[in-house]
């Protein structure tokens, strides 16, 4: 009897001992690419896509995101680090880090001849004391306290591009003034959509914070004035020109005395509109929708400012800082629908003109405009100062902190190598060898800033040991003095919030690759076509040995379309 196959010609399976083999070294090859950029001592990394365009970061988000990876593992693995850098803006490179060396730790154990089962089962008991031991060696802070806040955003602007074109302190100051402007600190509560990120070709040092909204549009007409002091603004979705109708309407006219009065009608209609806009006292304008010439003169001739066209996120943003409520009829202008601020005008950045909405009373909405002197390191500056923003509103949401520079790791992987030992069966080998994996993030540290590996870890180990009854000292890798040292005293602090997601986001994706133990593969298929009777195949061969011709009563050529 002739016994059919069980996959078809386009199936390929990879197989039990190499499926699991290649997706801890996929895993660990991410891990090579970046781990060079981790702390303040990292190197910058470049990307030229397909078009030339050059992109250098020292954002392990960014970079993994933008390189294409085949393999599964490498995807599974640039997944977690962007799940990181959503949920807590920070440590993706820590966590692409941690994974690397679990996958490293967990070949060993294979090697062992270790079942995948008990490694995962012993890496979710070591990822719950390490939790455990994370929550219990945090400190809390004050949630308003701006010293930390400045000592979190320092740490986390260190190493970053913007601090090698620009003091971080100054860029440190301004993030935290603005976060102080739109937090809710008795509510422990806040949006970083409400600071507006503005950039422009410039010097770096020309970086600043406004007390309200930049706006990149020019003022409508040079008749009109430049600077507007106590402003009263009107944010309107209103058309300030004659509109066509959505139907199609037809006005017959006959004569030239029609012609006038229909145009006499429409400015009637434009100056009704602006004289209610005088009669409200208002002097700025600011429209989603046109402003023609004649609305324009209209309004200079009264001293008012226009901006037309305006974005649906500026007059978010406008309402937010200046108070205003967006007008949706210019026939009943409410004064509770207007906006205040101390100084509304234009200036030249750049080789552009902006409008500055600056001085707002107590905005809810603020604007940092950033400088640099190429849009590759404006975008790498966005990112910077984003991944700031959320390191104190993952403060501001929970203000408890742990030492940076490696300490907390290293705290955690001494308590973890303590409870191994009330751990029965394998697992007590695994929960060890997760703690060796931990002190990969100092030793990464030391190594980007030059100093001996070997030295560095029994240095820290040693230091550690002396620490009985759970009274630590935050000793880890001071990379300004190139050794091991206490480092929280020197401000070096991190957020909990980001190392509590670092540990579970890495623990989770290294169980979840050491769980797949096979692929199958389906056959990538091109030439992939249909036929004018509906026919829809493709071919291995690329179409080499397919009849394109049939034979319906005389040979003619049949439509063969490719998708």
């Amino acid at each position: 009897m002739k016994y059919p196959d069980l996959l078809g010609k386009d199936v390929a399976r990879v197989g039990v001992q190499t499926t699991r083999k290649y997706n801890l070294l996929a895993s660990r090859m991410i891990t090579d690419v970046i781990k060079t950029s981790l702390g303040p001592r990292g190197m910058d990394k470049m990307f030229i896509d397909i078009q030339g365009d050059v992109y250098v970061t020292k954002h392990g988000g960014a970079f993994l995101r933008k390189v294409d990876h085949e393999h599964p593992a490498a995807k599974a693995v640039v997944d977690a680090a962007n799940s990181v850098d959503n949920h807590v803006g920070d440590g993706t490179i820590s966590v692409v880090v941690l994974i690397g060396a679990l996958c490293a730790k967990a070949e060993e154990l294979l090697k062992s001849e270790i079942p995948p089962a008990t490694i995962a089962s012993g890496y979710q008991i070591a990822s719950d004391i390490a939790l455990e031991t994370l929550a219990s060696v945090a400190q809390k802070a004050s949630v308003s306290s701006r010293d930390m806040m400045m000592w979190l955003a320092l740490t986390c602007l260190k190493g970053k591009s913007i601090s090698d074109m620009i003091d971080e302190e100054i860029v440190a100051k301004l993030i935290v003034d603005a976060v102080c402007t739109i937090a809710d600190f008795k509510n422990n509560k806040i949006d970083v959509d409400d600071i507006k990120i503005e950039e422009k070709l410039g010097n770096a040092t020309d970086v600043q914070l406004i007390n309200g909204i930049v706006v990149d549009k020019t003022i409508d007409n040079y008749a009109m004035p430049k600077i507007i002091k106590d402003a009263k603004i009107l944010l309107t979705n209103e058309f300030l020109e004659p509109t066509r109708t959505k139907i199609d309407d037809e006005i017959i006219i006959t004569s030239p005395e029609q012609m006038n009065v229909f145009i006499k009608r429409e400015s009637d209609t434009v100056i009704e509109k602006v004289q209610k806009i005088i009669d409200a006292g208002v002097n700025v304008v600011i429209s989603r929708r046109g402003i023609n010439q004649f609305a324009q003169e209209c309004l200079a001739r009264s001293g008012i400012i226009s901006i037309k066209r305006a974005t649906e996120n500026d007059l978010w943003w406008l309402e937010k800082a200046t108070g205003a409520k967006i007008c949706e009829d210019l026939n009943n202008i409410s004064k509770d629908e207007l906006g205040c601020a101390k100084k509304v005008y234009e200036k030249t950045v750049g080789d552009d003109k902006m409008v500055f909405v600056d001085g707002c009373n107590n905005p809810k909405a603020i604007t940092i405009l950033l400088r640099a002197n190429s849009k590759k390191y404006l975008e790498e500056f966005h990112r910077t100062v984003k991944n700031v923003y959320f390191v104190l509103r993952n403060f501001i949401e929970n203000p408890q902190i742990v030492g940076g520079g490696g300490s907390v790791e290293a705290i955690i992987a001494q308590k973890v190598r303590q409870k191994a030992h009330m751990i029965e069966g394998k697992e007590q080998i695994v929960v060890e060898k997760f703690a060796d994996a931990l002190e990969e993030i100092p030793i990464t540290l030391a190594r980007n800033v030059g100093m001996d590996v070997i030295d560095t870890i029994v240095e820290l180990r040693a230091k550690y040991a002396q620490f009985v009854n759970g009274n630590y000292e935050w000793i880890g890798i001071d990379s300004s003095q190139r050794k091991v040292a206490e480092v929280f005293s020197k401000n070096v602090v991190e957020t909990l919030a980001v190392k509590e997601q670092v540990i579970k986001t890495a623990a989770e994706t290294t169980i979840a690759l050491l769980n797949v133990d096979d692929i199958f593969m389906k056959d990538e298929i091109d030439n992939t076509h249909c036929h004018i009777d509906g026919t829809v195949h493709a071919h291995h061969d690329g179409g080499k040995a397919h009849n394109h011709f049939e034979q319906e009563g005389i040979e003619q050529r049949q439509m063969h379309h490719y998708y």
